[in-house]
């Protein structure tokens, strides 16, 4: 029972993650991002692997709403940033991942919930992800200082 569980959980999994990959080729922005050597089939997968929760996946349909996108690339940014602020090594996957959540995080919903709550919450969400991208950009610029101080 438990191998029938797993089976589908994965299957779910490779769901979320085509749907995912659908979401992303549609922004302009998003989709420049791929011209290296990673590709957006891999990282659907990895942002899929990284934010996938069994419940709230099975009730989404296409196309993915801009507040799940965001709430998905939340919880992988925050993966993600606490990795590099620990071990400073991304892969370029994650790093791209980083960048995504980012700019999902410039863009305005396309429907306007109406409940003013979600509407408040998904802007919060928004500001969070900005705040955090500043503080990591920051680090990461501190680092570079450090190594380049540290060869002289």
């Amino acid at each position: 029972m438990t191998f029938i569980k797993a089976l589908g959980a994965q299957w779910n999994k490779g769901k979320l993650a085509q749907q995912l990959e659908q979401a992303l080729l549609q922004e302009p922005e998003i989709h420049s991002l791929f011209i290296g050597a990673t590709t957006v089939t891999t990282v659907s997968n990895l942002i899929a692997a990284i934010g996938f929760r069994e419940p709230e996946t099975q009730e989404q349909e296409l196309p993915l709403t801009h507040e799940f996108m965001l709430t998905i690339l939340f919880d992988c940014f925050r993966l993600l940033m606490i990795k590099q602020i620990e071990h400073d090594n991304l892969s370029q996957a994650e790093h791209l991942i980083i960048q995504i959540a980012k700019i999902w995080a410039t863009k305005e919903m396309e429907e306007k919930p109406d409940n003013e709550i979600c509407l408040t919450q998904y802007r919060e969400l928004q500001q969070q992800i900005l705040n955090l991208t500043e503080q990591l950009d920051e680090l990461n610029r501190q680092r570079r200082l450090q190594k380049r101080n540290m060869g002289r």
